[in-house]
Order: C-alpha cells, then sequence, then structure tokens
C-alpha cells in the first residue's frame, strides 16, 4: 500500500450535531493532520468515501446494513470484520435461568455503554440531551429506577451484581436487551477491584489499570495506572477473532484466568491532562504505518 496521504472517519448521521470531542480518534486526526495528512469527517452514508484508509466510528453494537456496505466497498479499512460487539456475540460467561453457575452474577445491557449510545442513535429526539450532562442523562442513571425497568429497559444506569442467578428477577430473563454474566472480578490485596483496559491502532498498544472500591469499575470511579502489562494470550487472540485493528478491550483477570468484558471499535479518552493525552496520542497515531505496509 503506498505512503497515506488522506483518511475519511465515518461517523453515524446523528454524530453531525452532536459533541463528540471524548472520543480518542479526533486527538489521533490532529496528529494525521499536522504530519500533513487529510483528514475527512463523513457523517452518514450518502456518499462514497474519497479517501486513502477509511476508519469506521458509526459507535453502534451492531453495524446497520447501510453503513457496512459502504465500508465493505472501500478498498482499505480499519477493523473491516468488525460489526457486531453485543454482548451475545462476543461473552464466554453468559448465564441462563438452568445453568449450573451458582456464583455471583451480573446484569448488563446487551448492547455497548449500557445501551445508552445504541438507543440514542437508533431512537428519537428524547435522546438528544443524553451526552450533554442534561436531565435525561442523570435519570438514566438513577439505580432505583432499574429496577421498576428490568422488564422493559433497553439501557441500565449502571450494571446489578446478585448473589446468584436465582436472585435475578424474572423479567431480567425476558427481556432480550439484558443478558446475565458470570461476575468474576479480579481483585487486589487490598480489597479494590480491578479492570484492565488495552488500548490499540496498528502495531501501537497500551494497557492501563483502573482500581477502585466499586465492584463495577470505572473511569469516572476509578483510580488509573498506567501499566506496560502484555494482555494475556487468550485476550490477544480475541482481539485478531474479532478482527479488531483499532479499539480497545476491557478484561479482568480472575483467579489467573482472563475474561473478555467489552469490546469498543470507538474509544473515548479520560482524564484531564490535554498534554499528556496529545503526547499518547501521538504515539499511537504513528501505528498508521501498520496499514501502509499492507492493503487491509
Amino acid at each position: 500500500m503506498p505512503p497515506i496521504r488522506s483518511i475519511g472517519i465515518l461517523f453515524h448521521e446523528r454524530l453531525r450535531h452532536a459533541s463528540t470531542r471524548g472520543y480518542r480518534i479526533w486527538s489521533l486526526a490532529e496528529n494525521w493532520r499536522a504530519r500533513g495528512i487529510r483528514v475527512d469527517a463523513v457523517y452518514g452514508t450518502s456518499r462514497e468515501i474519497d479517501a486513502d484508509l477509511l476508519i469506521p466510528h458509526v459507535d453502534l453494537s451492531y453495524t446497520p446494513d447501510a453503513y457496512w456496505n459502504l465500508i465493505q466497498r472501500h478498498p482499505n479499512v480499519v477493523n473491516r470484520r468488525v460489526r457486531d460487539i453485543r454482548k451475545r456475540t462476543l461473552s464466554a460467561i453468559l448465564v441462563q435461568p438452568d445453568d449450573a453457575w451458582d456464583g455471583p452474577v451480573i446484569v448488563k445491557t446487551n448492547m455497548n455503554c449500557r445501551g445508552l449510545m445504541d438507543a440514542w442513535l437508533e431512537g428519537g429526539a428524547r435522546w438528544r440531551g443524553l451526552f450533554s450532562g442534561g436531565f435525561t442523562r442523570r435519570l438514566v442513571s438513577l439505580p432505583g429506577l432499574d429496577a421498576r425497568r428490568f422488564g422493559s429497559a433497553r439501557t441500565l444506569g449502571r450494571y446489578h451484581i446478585f448473589e446468584s442467578r436465582r436472585d435475578v428477577p424474572p423479567r431480567v430473563w425476558n427481556n432480550s436487551s439484558l443478558v446475565v454474566e458470570r461476575f468474576v472480578p479480579e481483585r487486589r490485596d487490598d480489597g479494590r477491584y480491578v479492570l484492565r483496559n488495552w488500548t490499540f491502532f496498528g502495531s501501537y498498544e497500551h494497557t492501563r489499570l483502573f482500581v477502585g472500591p466499586d465492584p463495577w469499575v470505572k473511569g469516572t470511579n476509578s483510580e488509573m495506572l498506567r501499566v506496560e502489562v502484555p494482555p494475556p494470550e487468550a485476550i490477544a487472540r480475541a482481539r485478531e477473532r474479532i478482527g479488531l485493528d483499532y479499539g480497545k478491550i476491557d478484561y479482568v483477570v480472575h483467579n489467573g484466568e482472563p475474561f473478555l468484558l467489552d469490546v469498543s471499535p470507538a474509544p473515548g479518552m479520560t482524564g484531564t491532562d490535554m498534554t499528556g493525552r496529545m503526547q499518547r496520542a501521538a504515539r499511537m497515531a504513528d501505528g498508521l504505518t501498520w496499514y501502509e505496509r499492507q492493503a487491509r
């Protein structure tokens, strides 16, 4: 493949008028532009994408046909094989009502990111304020509201842990938008919970640990530790199986065994250190050379 001189980033049509500053791809784009590479943001599927390399960034758990067909027509694509990141597709620790598993379980949405982005992008105008810090976002984050909506909820304010599958409300099992997984936490000697994060683009990668007191570890309720520990072989194989060239994988190591929890081909960035963010993005932007060595 000749040197990449232009990149097209494909976004969902509804993101055209939304704030997307938190996406990592913008920091990468800024670095590429500083190197003289043309970077175009494309919203929706109304036209073909004229660029040396296409990066899909639709940010849905399942890519709709119109976007998928547009992606497949392009000769060089990042994450070409990544269409379905729903938990029923990727999770190896799903629990059914009659399973033999008798340990703790966690109730999640089948869609990524608690189902919030899917509900907004595929939903009506009522979701428009969801990611702007407005009332709607605060409303769906109330745990008590989740319990009353288990039978019909497409989204969750948080994930919910139960002592066993027998304690899961029946309406959860009957809701196709929710899944039940084995709860397999990783814990440190001080009792805090750990979430491992592996982020990569082409040949570049870095790892982080999020450590906090809440069993449901997120970037907003934990301490972030930057560590360069290669992911376990099983997680690396999962990345290859999924076809993820750019993105991030969340996983834990429970009793010595790694478990994949979440996958995102449209990762965000955490923290307020903008200088550090741009420095890390500059190193990740170098992963572009991996694509110049091969056509995708």
